[in-house]
């Protein structure tokens, strides 16, 4: 098995184009567990563009084992998540991880809320739910991702945090870890087509958009508007969905997208673990 010293070698053959060789630094690079991010910034290994991209396509057998061989697999599925808070970001983290390019050295997926959190604070020491929101994406730096909006990195809860924007559902997800975080309640709607978080504020209900800046919408008031709502509509708005069913969504939504973009050994990974819930 390679270690990290034998790195800086794997890396100069990346351009050895003997049939022969290909084969080798595959099965090489697929011993690293698909992350090699802090060992090429401990050697102070800079990578051209071209075996970036090569190295990131080597990696991903990797962080597929990785993924399949970790994955944490709650007890009693997806319902025993209601309120497993720490189980719920682990299963995130891991999803995130898998999402990363295995290159580029970033804090882990709870390190990068906390700081966020720590920011949150400088501003506000404790945030109503609502005032949040409004931190977040009504003046905040937060916002709906222009375009593709169901690419796999909008999925990538690290890297949502790091560039700020990001699709509904990942969005509305650090909203809600956020706000557990720092002791605002926040919960998830699921709302069919567009994932919503669900607040309180001033004893009024309301939905909010995390995709559209941040928007908030009256709970009652809107059911009194729509009365042609659908009943799966209704009983989303009606009570908040808990953590199991809310992560089911979510990996349901990436496995899509992962199928969509032709990744189909990604897309069978990610409905066989959902299964599992």
């Amino acid at each position: 098995m390679p270690s990290a010293a034998d790195l800086p070698f794997l890396i100069r053959l990346l351009d050895d184009h003997d049939p022969a060789v290909q084969p080798v630094i595959e099965q090489q690079f697929s011993s690293f567990g698909g992350d090699i991010s802090q060992d090429l910034a401990a050697l102070g290994v800079q990578l051209p563009g071209t075996d970036k991209r090569r190295l990131v396509k080597l990696l991903e057998p990797g962080r597929r084992d990785t993924l399949r061989e970790e994955w944490l697999v709650p007890s009693g599925g997806a319902a025993s998540l209601e309120e497993d808070w720490e189980g719920f970001e682990a299963i995130l983290r891991q999803i995130s991880d898998f999402l990363h390019d295995g290159i580029t050295l970033r804090p882990s997926l709870s390190d990068s809320l906390d700081l966020l959190a720590d920011e949150v604070r400088e501003d506000l020491i404790a945030p109503t739910a609502d005032e949040l929101r409004i931190w977040l994406f009504d003046k905040g730096p937060f916002c709906g991702v222009n375009g593709q909006a169901d690419a796999e990195q909008n999925f990538d809860l690290c890297r949502v945090i790091d560039v700020m924007e990001g699709n509904p559902t990942s969005l509305g997800f650090i909203y809600i870890l956020l706000g557990r975080r720092l002791g605002a309640q926040v919960e998830g709607c699921n709302y069919p087509g567009h994932f919503l978080a669900r607040i309180h504020s001033g004893g009024v209900g309301y939905l909010v958009d995390c995709f559209h800046g941040g928007r908030r919408f009256d709970i009652d008031a809107l059911i009194e508007a729509h009365p042609e709502i659908s009943p799966q509509a209704r009983n989303a708005v009606d009570a908040p969905a808990h953590l199991g069913l809310i992560l089911v969504r979510y990996i349901t939504e990436l496995q899509y997208t992962l199928a969509a973009k032709g990744r189909q050994e990604d897309a069978e990974l990610f409905k066989k673990l959902l299964n599992t819930l």
